[in-house]
C-alpha cells in the first residue's frame, strides 16, 4: 500500500518486501538526477533508487529493513560538502526521512513480537484473577451469616492475587507502550504512526480489551506518585467492594469483619 503524505512512503501494512516503495515527498521534477552524480556516498545503505510520482512528488525505494539497524539519520558531512547544491541536500534529507519511517515500523514489529506473546499470557492470568475476585464478592449475596467471615478471608486472598496480576500486567504493558512511543517519536507525520493493534493482528494476537496506556501513565515522578493504570482501576473496584461489606458489617454490628475490610489492606 502506498502512503502519500508530505514525506510519505510506500509500505505494505503487514510486511516490508525487498525494494518496497517508500516515501513520497515534494521535490523538484528531476529527483533522480539530483540523487545521481556526486551524492552516492551519502545514500543510506538500503537505498535503491528514487522514482518520480507526479510533477511534485517522488517515491523512494529501499532494500528491506530488519529494524535492528541504526536509526537512519542524514550524514552531517553532506552539510559541509561544497559540491552539493541545496536541492541535493534537501533530497538526501527526504531520503533519510523515508528510510527512518520504514525502519521504525520494522523495528516496532520486531520489538513488539516477544512482548505480545508474554502479554497474552499475563492478560489471561489477570482475567482469571479478576473474575475470581468478582465471583468471591458476588457469593456474599447468597451466603448464610455463619460463613461471612470465612468468605471475607477468601475475598482478601482474591484481592491480593488480583493486585499482583494487575501489577504484572502493567509491567508488560509499560514495555509495549515504550515500543509504541519509540515508533511514534521516530516519524514526523501522524499517518506514519503504527497502531499496536495492527501489529498484534499481523502476529495473530487479539488485543481487544487490553489496557495499554500512553507511556507517561506508567511513570511516576518525584512530585507525583500514582498507581499504574490497571492497578489503579483494580484498587477502585476493591475499595468499592470493601466499603460495601464494611457498611453491612457496621449495620449488623460485626466489628471484627469491619476491621478486616479497612481500605487497601493487602
Amino acid at each position: 500500500m502506498v502512503h502519500t503524505i508530505p514525506l510519505a512512503h510506500a509500505l505494505d501494512d503487514s510486511h516490508l518486501s525487498p525494494a518496497a516503495p517508500a516515501p513520497v515527498a515534494p521535490a523538484p521534477v528531476d529527483a533522480a538526477a539530483l540523487l545521481a552524480a556526486g551524492t552516492a556516498r551519502y545514500h543510506h545503505p538500503h537505498y535503491l533508487r528514487v522514482e518520480q510520482n507526479g510533477p511534485d512528488q517522488v517515491r523512494f525505494l529501499f532494500r528491506e529493513f530488519t529494524g535492528r539497524e541504526s536509526e537512519p539519520s542524514s550524514p552531517l558531512e553532506m552539510y559541509r560538502d561544497p559540491a552539493l547544491t541545496s536541492e541535493q541536500r534537501t533530497m538526501i534529507g527526504h531520503q533519510y526521512t523515508a528510510a527512518r519511517v520504514l525502519w521504525s515500523k520494522r523495528r516496532m514489529r520486531e520489538q513488539a513480537a516477544p512482548l505480545l506473546e508474554t502479554a497474552a499470557l499475563r492478560w489471561s492470568a489477570w482475567t482469571i484473577a479478576h473474575d475470581t475476585m468478582m465471583s468471591r464478592f458476588a457469593e456474599f449475596a447468597t451466603l448464610p451469616d455463619d460463613r461471612w467471615r470465612s468468605q471475607v478471608l477468601r475475598l482478601l486472598d482474591a484481592h491480593r492475587v488480583a493486585r499482583q496480576m494487575a501489577a504484572d500486567w502493567d509491567d508488560i504493558a509499560e514495555q509495549l507502550s515504550v515500543v509504541v512511543d519509540d515508533q511514534h517519536s521516530a516519524v514526523d507525520d501522524w499517518s506514519d504512526e503504527v497502531d499496536l493493534a495492527v501489529v498484534a493482528a499481523e502476529l495473530g494476537v487479539d488485543i481487544q480489551g487490553w489496557l495499554v496506556d500512553h507511556v507517561s501513565a506508567y511513570r511516576a515522578t518525584p512530585y507525583y506518585q500514582h498507581d499504574t493504570p490497571l492497578v489503579a482501576r483494580l484498587v477502585k473496584t476493591i475499595d468499592e467492594q470493601r466499603a460495601r461489606l464494611a457498611a453491612v458489617a457496621h449495620l449488623t454490628a460485626d466489628h471484627d469483619t469491619g476491621r478486616q475490610l479497612a481500605p487497601n489492606r493487602f
